[in-house]
């Protein structure tokens, strides 16, 4: 920063030095000796100048790099820092973007500052320079050197405001191609023949960004020609102010390089001014999402829970009609394992969303171990859970990595975890099998082997079974396995449950027959409560439900 700082000072600076010595080798070139000095001065001004443009942009690519990957950083780990709620607000999500988005900009930022100072710095000296010789001639140069800086800043702010709707066009290209491009997606859709109708999306989205484009450039052609003959008709007027000032010779020389070096030296004074102004809503949103992200309380995982209750709980979503949940009462002891059934929509991931509290309730509360859920941190309080949901995450890591993602930073995970977890799942005997066993890439992205569905959900539920908290919530947690590898993962499910609370949401009707206590959810309300041997002679949504199976 400091390298940068001073070659942005002396290249700001050149322009000035060379004016006089332009003037000074003029007024002294009678014989060698008197133009010896100021010769010199004007090539090692000529050079310095050469060899610092070339440092400063070299200088300036290193320090963006560096100040860019810092801001990857301070993003990426506010991101890690950032609660379920956080994640799920999609003016959250929007910031995210925006962050992302920005980082090369914000990279280049400090630069676009340093040359809007050297900027200022080789105005008033070519200023100071120049009036000297002709100082009426010194006032319109700069007011010739105006136009182009405020064209260069109405241009970057255009084109910032331009790219956020032609932003929103390319990313949808973006990733429409990427459905092309991708293996598993790309091919499913080679397998449909469909591709020509993504084909024509990628096309009609890129030409939306094209015409928003081209109408901007329009504007910035018609801008700058105005500009541009407002600038030369002042040049011209300074030109001949110098001329005729009557500065003689080596006056005019040197007033005539002081312009065109102005001219230079000031060219993209104007995008960087513009750069600053523009910058300044993407850094306050960058700021906003880097400090919104409050640190989670360091809470290890609770890995004994005695009892989760949710009393008379209800949650209504902003803008909804009608409650997504009302009045839910539900009570589960450690060593029993329960079941939520319901119809899609019915309320049970509402419930779930509850019982975590990543979803506001509008009434009731949720007690774990007796107390108030809602007393706790939310990290605190979710670190009694390990939660599979039917969205669950297929991580292209290697298998270890992939497992190890169920654990919070700082919890040690050892090799036998694993593996225990890994036999939970069914999973083990797949895995010892491979060559690199538990370092092998899975996922075919990165070169891995592939894995059938129900193989990527064995692996998200070796995630909820190494991190060991005291609640288990799995929806659906076999869904995608075969019928033989679901009755063994739920015998193991069940003959463990003595150790932990489990809750399945599942709509299969025999994986309910172990089930302690089944809730039946009905139009955001529990509408009955039993076994499945209870439930299922009894008049009454459940058999609705499961009357086929």
């Amino acid at each position: 920063m400091a390298l940068a700082v001073l070659s942005a000072l002396v290249l700001a600076l050149t322009p000035a030095a060379q004016v006089q010595a332009v003037a000074w080798l003029i007024r002294d070139a009678e014989t060698f000796s008197t133009a010896a000095v100021p010769l010199v001065l004007l090539i090692l001004l000529v050079g310095t100048g050469q060899v610092l443009a070339t440092v400063d942009m070299f200088t300036r690519q290193r320090a963006g790099i560096r100040l860019q990957r810092t801001l990857q950083d301070s993003l990426v780990h506010s991101l890690a820092r950032m609660s379920p709620e956080d994640m799920a607000d999609s003016s959250v999500s929007a910031d995210v973007q925006v962050g992302r988005d920005s980082l090369q900009d914000l990279g280049r930022l400090p630069w676009s500052v340093i040359s809007s100072l050297a900027s200022l710095v080789t105005f008033v000296a070519l200023f100071v320079s120049v009036w000297f010789i002709a100082p009426r001639a010194a006032i319109v140069i700069v007011l010739s050197l105006l136009p182009s800086v405020v064209l260069f800043s109405w241009a970057q702010t255009r084109q910032t405001k331009a790219f956020g709707a032609v932003g929103g066009h390319l990313r949808r290209t973006t990733y429409l191609i990427e459905q092309l491009a991708q293996q598993r997606s790309g091919t499913e859709i080679a397998t449909f023949g469909s591709g020509g109708r993504l084909a024509r999306q990628i096309t009609q989205s890129q030409r939306r960004a094209d015409q928003l484009l081209d109408r901007l450039l329009a504007q910035l052609i018609h801008g700058f020609l105005g500009g541009g003959v407002v600038g030369a008709a002042l040049l011209g007027i300074a030109l001949s102010m110098i001329v005729f000032s009557g500065a003689g010779g080596a006056g005019i020389a040197a007033g005539v390089l002081g312009v065109l070096a102005g001219i230079e030296a000031t060219r993209g004074a104007g995008f960087a001014i513009g750069e600053v102004l523009s910058a300044t809503p993407r850094v306050k949103i960058f700021r906003r999402v880097t400090s919104s992200a409050d640190r989670p309380v360091d809470a290890a995982i609770v890995g004994r829970v005695e009892s989760l209750e949710a009393r008379n709980v209800s949650v209504r979503y902003p803008g909804a009609k009608a409650p997504s949940l009302e009045s839910a009462t539900i009570a589960v002891r450690r060593g029993e394992a329960i079941a939520l059934v319901g119809a899609n929509g019915a309320g049970k991931t509402t419930l779930v969303r509850a019982l975590l509290g990543i979803v506001a309730t509008a009434g009731g509360e949720v007690l774990l171990d007796g107390r108030l859920a809602s007393d706790l941190a939310l990290s605190a309080r979710l670190a009694h859970f390990g939660l599979m949901t039917q969205e669950f995450g297929r991580y292209e890591l290697s298998i270890r990595d992939a497992v190890t993602l169920g654990t919070p930073d700082g919890v040690e995970v050892t090799e036998e975890d694993i593996w225990r977890a890994l036999a939970v799942a069914r999973m083990d005997k797949f895995v010892r099998n491979l060559d690199e066993g538990l370092d092998t890439q899975i996922g075919e992205q990165f070169g891995g082997i592939g894995l059938s569905g129900g193989q990527w959900q064995r692996i998200a539920l070796a995630r909820i079974a190494v991190r060991g908290a005291g609640v288990w919530i799995l929806d659906e947690p076999t869904s995608a396995v075969d019928a033989e590898a679901e009755r063994d993962i739920f015998q193991e499910l069940l003959q463990s449950r003595r150790d932990r609370i489990t809750i399945v949401v599942s709509h299969r009707a025999w994986t309910l027959r172990g089930m302690d206590r089944i809730y039946v959810i009905d139009n955001a309300r529990i509408v009955q409560c039993g076994t499945y041997e209870d439930l299922v002679t009894r008049e009454g949504r459940f058999r609705e439900l499961f009357s086929d199976q």
